[in-house]
This record gives C-alpha cells, sequence and structure tokens, in this order.
C-alpha cells in the first residue's frame, strides 16, 4: 500500500491513498502504514519532527520517499 502526505492540502481525517486524499501529518501515514509499505511525502513546510517519523517509519519497514524526488 502507497500512503501520500501533504502538509498543504491534506487532512488526517483522508484515507491517504492518494495525492488528492493525502493525509496531513507524516506521524499520521507512520501509524497507519505496515511493513512493506510506503509512504510519499509531498515538498511542503511540516511542523513535526520528520527525521524522527521518517526513522519510525524505515524501522518499521515502510519505505518513505519524497514526491518528485527521483
Amino acid at each position: 500500500m502507497t500512503w501520500y502526505v501533504n502538509s498543504n492540502t491534506g487532512s488526517d481525517a483522508n484515507d491517504g491513498r492518494s495525492s488528492g486524499a493525502a493525509f496531513k501529518t507524516l506521524a499520521h501515514a507512520v501509524e497507519v502504514a505496515k511493513a512493506g509499505d510506503a509512504i510519499v511525502i509531498a515538498p511542503g513546510a511540516y511542523d513535526q519532527d520528520l527525521p524522527g517519523q521518517v526513522s519510525l517509519a524505515r524501522a518499521a519497514n515502510v519505505v518513505v520517499s519524497v514526491a518528485g524526488s527521483d
């Protein structure tokens, strides 16, 4: 499963399964992601501790990437 996060247009009430229905916070995506999933983060300003959240996700075998970076 791929989960999407966008701090500008997202909402943690969304299902996070597409860029148009992205979560607002990486923390919420990390909570719902399971091992083998991927989280795609849209560029933007994030209030939470991104390095810490990325570390948590990777420790749970979740791939984290930034949208638009190849």
